[in-house]
């Protein structure tokens, strides 16, 4: 047949192919992975220029060098005995497994590698081929803790807990040499390393901020993940502070933010159980202002509103900085001390009569009003101390008010 036994064309019989046959260091260099290969002895005699990027050597400075220049000293004496295993086996080993390696500037980095014996014409290699796998890792560690730390924010934990959790998540995930949460009003809920005049910023919501000081520049998913951990504080802060309003209302007069009957109740069952353990009296004075329905008829109810309210700041500095102020409800106050004889008490009384008396500037109008004050003092029944000093401030009004009566 004509042609056959011809002359073959490029590319299309042995010749051509013995062409496209590439040297096995060509083949090593084009993986996409880091290679280094070691001679029965433990001296490297190949590495790629991916091997050279990973360990940050340049090819030169490693070649003859032992292998173990590249292992962390924590795993050196394991890897040495599992190299010569591999030696030793009369089937080489064919492997995929986590190993650790050393860079230059003594950083430690995890690998993805596949270890195994490669037969040569001068002799058996140790050939490891694989990928820094570290930043995957942190990645992978930097998801988990985000979805733990928001499952324990949806399930109500405390956001001072919440706020370590975090700061240790940055500190174990991201190049933070310093982190801190901060406070809008300056509270350090939570910090790991020095304080940091200035750093890397992150809101969490309108509560405060994230501050980092980082050994380099964030990546993209780092900043992502720094970010939904804000978040997930904010939320929870958020919720915190929250609560805090609602036992604070539950609690609070909401005109003059005094004490309200339940906490008043509250605050005088724990005085008067000191008292008997103590001995000593728990005093009560009720304070019921005179007159005061003449506010709110000649100036309104905006304005009776704002002399209440001014009031109730003048009794709270009147009193000692342990004793409860409350509104007991329209314009009577109730004030619960603890640790007080009738000498005591007649003295935070007329205290009280010169809060009240002193005038009241309220817009173009000034204001002059008084209070009868009645005084009780007691170790056990608080409702029965209450209406002995609400007795007390009605004889005191009956005498004209503007006056002190020490319930008998």
């Amino acid at each position: 047949m004509e042609g056959t036994g011809g002359t073959r064309t490029p590319g299309g019989g042995d010749e051509g192919f013995d062409q496209l046959l590439l040297p096995p260091e060509a083949i090593l260099e084009g993986l996409p992975d880091a290679v280094v290969a070691a001679s029965r002895d433990g001296r490297i005699v190949f590495v790629n220029s991916l091997a050279e990027e990973l360990f940050g050597y340049a090819r030169e400075e490693l070649i003859g060098q032992p292998v173990d220049r590249i292992w962390p000293e924590r795993v050196r004496e394991r890897y040495r005995q599992n190299m010569e295993a591999y030696f030793a086996s009369a089937h080489p080993l064919r492997f995929t497994s986590e190993a650790f390696g050393l860079r230059r500037d003594g950083t430690e980095f995890s690998g993805e590698m596949s270890w195994g014996i490669l037969q040569t014409t001068a002799g058996p290699l140790l050939m490891a081929i694989g990928r820094d796998i570290s930043a995957r890792q942190a990645e992978e560690a930097r998801l988990r803790g985000l979805a733990a730390i928001g499952e324990r924010a949806l399930a109500g934990a405390n956001p001072a807990d919440l706020a370590a959790d975090a700061i240790e998540l940055v500190r174990t995930t991201l190049p933070a040499q310093a982190v801190e949460l901060r406070l809008h009003s300056g509270e350090v809920l939570a910090r790991h390393g020095r304080a940091m005049s200035s750093a890397l910023s992150v809101p969490v919501g309108t509560e405060g901020e994230l501050r980092l000081l980082c050994a380099r520049k964030l990546t993209d998913p780092e900043v992502s993940a720094l970010r939904a951990l804000a978040n997930t504080l904010a939320e929870a802060l958020a919720r915190l502070r929250n609560e805090e309003r609602m036992r604070h209302d539950a609690l609070h007069d909401p005109l003059t933010g005094l004490a309200n009957r339940v906490l008043l109740r509250d605050r005088l069952e724990h005085a008067l159980a000191r008292s008997a353990r103590e001995g000593e009296p728990t005093g009560v004075a009720f304070v019921d202002l005179d007159h005061f329905k003449e506010v709110n008829d000649l100036h309104g109810h905006a304005a009776g509103d704002a002399l209440l309210a001014e009031l109730g700041r003048r009794m709270r500095a009147a009193v000692r900085p342990a004793d409860t102020v409350a509104r007991y409800g329209g314009d009577e106050f109730v004030v619960v001390c603890e640790g007080v004889d009738a000498e005591a008490m007649a003295l935070l009384g007329r205290r009280l009569l010169d809060a009240v008396r002193q005038p009241l500037a309220l817009g173009a109008a000034r204001h002059r009003i008084s209070a009868s004050v009645g005084l009780a003092l007691g170790v056990e029944d608080p409702d029965g101390l209450i209406a002995a000093a609400d007795d007390a401030a009605y004889r005191a009004k009956a005498h004209g008010g503007g006056t002190v009566e020490l319930s008998g």
